[in-house]
């Protein structure tokens, strides 16, 4: 069954007109902040310093062994992250291709998840806040919420339209 729904998930079109037209605006916005905190976080790892931190966990997370996979910094692959998903998103806007909308509301599926891991370690393995690594979280839960809203969107009104 599960199988199945996800299957459906990826291959029944999208119906782009019934999605609200400030839906990948907004996406944009939420992109452009997130790639600009995770490019924030690359510079400073790569300079090899801590961002300033008025809570004073930012230096227990960003040097934990958990901030790094296959020798990249976790924010690095969220900038990787954040810069796919603006690019598909100004190429759904400028060639109006349903495929690239589709795609960049169904790729923060992996966003969310990933944020949920990372978020656990921090606070149940690291034990310790980052407020820069949180708002990444935000970002992609945020942008997570908005594309279901848009999916869910778009399938309503196809099921109408079937009536």
């Amino acid at each position: 069954m599960v199988m199945k729904n996800l299957k459906n998930l990826f291959l029944t079109p999208l119906r782009p007109a019934q999605i609200p037209k400030w839906i990948p605006i907004v996406l944009i916005i939420l992109t452009l902040v997130g790639f600009s905190d995770a490019t924030y976080l690359t510079i400073e790892h790569y300079q090899n310093e801590i961002p300033p931190c008025t809570i004073g966990g930012c230096e227990s997370v960003l040097t934990s062994q958990y901030a790094v996979v296959a020798g990249l910094p976790i924010s690095l692959i969220g900038a990787i992250y954040y810069l796919i998903l603006t690019i598909l998103l100004f190429i759904y806007l400028d060639f109006k291709r349903e495929i690239f909308l589709r795609t960049a509301l169904l790729v923060p599926v992996i966003g969310f998840l990933a944020s949920a891991g990372l978020m656990f370690i921090m606070f149940f393995i690291i034990k310790s806040f980052c407020p820069y690594c949180a708002v990444s979280a935000i970002v992609s839960s945020s942008i997570f919420i908005i594309s279901i809203y848009a999916i869910a969107k778009s399938r309503n009104n196809q099921a109408i339209q079937r009536l």
